[in-house]
């Protein structure tokens, strides 16, 4: 059985659609958590209604915690062997959920990575060849390609064995990234499915598309995530100064956010401060980066104001990544 795990959050408008599209799947063996974060519109009363047509569906409903927390909530009660996250103001294709699990049957992986359709206003993107090929991926094999970006690392695009997973760390944003790359660390193969199956929504309401308190340290909590599995789990140890290389172009990338953000100097100072003491405390292998990452992880091991005045300073001209 799939335990599909819904949190909602201010989506009346979407959030029908979303769970007609679950209640519309060819495939029936499933429960559905769908978790109110304290939603002051009218999608608690959507919740129940749907909880009322089947059984299926349970509803909890809590004062605002967060998106983490929520689905925490959630997977401490849930009963099935897979888990599906959807978010509520997206949709699936009506084969999505028989489609994973036939992959994660056939080949006994421990996780299925898919494809999407990006919604845009005026306009659909499918992303990836979208072809329905197969590919399995070793366990050191997926952790580099999420760690690299080279795969995506989102909850909705993966079905987990309910053996892998565990709980989210008390985050309200990004938990994503950094959960999934512990989650996926657990897994011995992953099943890679080009088959876009999840209909994703930019929402400009979404709260993925809006800016979160102390978004830039939440972000940077995430990085250190992935490189504490690394270190834990003792992986990539030919690729040891490469982790390194990477990690240290994400602290930059972090770090100069935080430098263009609109807060006060005192206030860059010290968040600059904190992602930043790790990195000072590392050796860099500078040969890995280019002229510019050069400059920028040599003012944050060594100088501080000089890397947000120079950074405030060049962000009207250089290209945010």
């Amino acid at each position: 059985m799939i335990s599909i795990i819904v949190p909602v959050y201010k989506t009346e408008k979407f959030l029908r659609q979303c769970l007609d599209s679950i209640l519309q799947q060819t495939f029936n063996d499933w429960e559905m958590w769908i978790v109110d974060d304290g939603s002051p519109d009218n999608s608690p009363a959507i919740c129940d209604e749907y909880a009322a047509k089947d059984k299926r569906i349970k509803v909890i409903h809590q004062n605002n915690q967060g998106t983490a927390m929520a689905k925490n909530n959630a997977i401490r009660k849930c009963n099935g062997d897979m888990v599906y996250f959807v978010d509520s103001d997206d949709w699936l294709e009506p084969n999505a959920l028989a489609s994973l699990a036939d992959t994660m049957q056939k080949t006994n992986a421990d996780m299925v990575v898919y494809e999407h359709i990006v919604e845009e206003e005026k306009k659909s993107v499918i992303k990836g060849n979208n072809d329905g090929s197969v590919t399995i991926l070793n366990r050191e094999e997926t952790l580099w390609k999420i760690f690299t970006n080279e795969m995506p690392s989102y909850l909705w695009l993966t079905l987990f064995k309910r053996e892998i997973i565990s709980l989210f760390p008390d985050m309200r944003s990004f938990e994503d990234h950094g959960t999934f790359f512990s989650w996926a660390s657990n897994a011995r193969t992953t099943a890679y499915l080009s088959r876009a199956l999840y209909h994703y929504r930019m929402n400009p309401d979404s709260l993925l598309h809006k800016p979160v308190k102390n978004h830039n340290l939440l972000m940077y909590k995430a990085i250190n995530i992935r490189m504490s599995v690394i270190k834990e789990k003792h992986l990539f140890p030919d690729r040891q100064e490469e982790c390194k290389a990477i990690y240290v172009n994400s602290v930059i990338k972090v770090a100069k956010d935080i430098a263009r953000s609109p807060i006060s100097y005192a206030e860059k100072l010290k968040s600059v401060e904190e992602v930043s003491e790790e990195l000072r405390n590392m050796p860099i292998d500078y040969s890995r980066l280019n002229a510019k990452q050069r400059l920028r992880a040599y003012l944050l091991k060594h100088h501080l104001p000089f890397f947000i005045r120079f950074n405030s300073a060049t962000s009207i001209f250089v290209k945010k990544h």
